[in-house]
């Protein structure tokens, strides 16, 4: 009776920390996790089969081929709308996180919050706009007769409406409009985990402005500057409604001609397209999460 009251008695084993943490972490993850997986890995596999069948005479055949994936690599067509998607993402990378970091840093070292609140709630407005109604906005503006073209032709730089709508350029700028939220507050956090001390040391170590910049602010910055650029440019890899209003069928990217080829049932270069297009987002990630192992290194 003795034993078995001190066997009940024994404390029972504890659970390793590092194992409690995991099943913790696996029950948190694990709803995500499965909606993911019903709502984007599985579309993404289905869509993934249909690269191997045949489309001939508008029909598609169901006969397991590489016909989709020889057409789509060996068709310069493609190579140029790869070449272009990628121009038009970088660019509007490099345009926004210059014109962000300025952005940010103001906002940063402004003392007044409400003057800092007010400024945030313009820098977020472009999001806050449906897409559709943002793009039409921009039409009016760079069309023909629009506010852009007025002011060039009354200081004299052309003689006549310079052509920026339906061009690569206006697509550039209705990207950069919307993305510069994304690029600005990922600096501006990175900004706010900086001490105010060595600004104060620097300045009485005699370094000037831009010497505590170059040396001291940007450098701990990179990490938030290299969060912006890679959020940046996976979402203008993929823009779709922006590309299609401002572009007018003259700008070709992938997510267009995902949505070309899937309005002709040509589902086999569709999910060609779309497995390229998945695999140039996800090579960009890694790039940027390199860039940004390093930075912090």
């Amino acid at each position: 009776m003795t034993a078995a009251a001190d066997t009940l008695a024994e404390p029972r084993p504890r659970v390793p920390q590092r194992r409690r943490r995991r099943y913790g972490a696996i029950l948190l993850l694990g709803p995500a996790l499965i909606l993911s997986l019903y709502a984007l890995i599985l579309p993404m596999l289905v869509f993934l089969r249909y690269s191997f069948y045949r489309f001939e005479r508008g029909r598609l055949i169901e006969d397991w081929s590489f016909d989709a994936y020889i057409d789509f690599f060996t068709d310069p067509f493609y190579l140029q709308i790869g070449l272009e998607s990628l121009q038009i993402a970088l660019t509007v990378t490099v345009i926004s996180v210059l014109i962000s970091y300025p952005l940010a840093y103001c906002l940063w070292r402004l003392n007044r919050p409400s003057l800092q609140k007010w400024l945030a709630l313009i820098i977020f407005s472009p999001i806050m706009v449906s897409v559709v109604v943002r793009s039409y906005g921009w039409q009016v503006v760079l069309s023909d007769q629009g506010v852009v073209n007025q002011v060039l032709l009354g200081l004299g730089i052309f003689s006549e409406p310079a052509r920026i709508l339906y061009t690569a350029l206006a697509v550039i700028i209705g990207l950069v409009h919307v993305f510069l939220p994304f690029a600005v507050f990922p600096m501006y956090s990175s900004m706010t985990r900086l001490d105010p001390a060595l600004r104060e040391a620097a300045y009485d170590l005699g370094a000037g402005w831009f010497s505590f910049f170059w040396r001291i602010a940007l450098p701990r910055t990179l990490p938030g500057v290299i969060a912006g650029a890679q959020v940046c440019f996976t979402l203008a890899l993929g823009s779709f409604v922006t590309a299609s209003l401002l572009g007018g069928g003259r700008v070709q990217v992938f997510p267009i001609e995902v949505y070309r080829a899937t309005a002709e049932i040509n589902w086999p270069t569709a999910s060609v397209a779309n497995l390229v297009l998945l695999i140039l987002a996800i090579v960009s990630v890694m790039i940027f999460s390199r860039l940004a192992r390093l930075v912090e290194d």
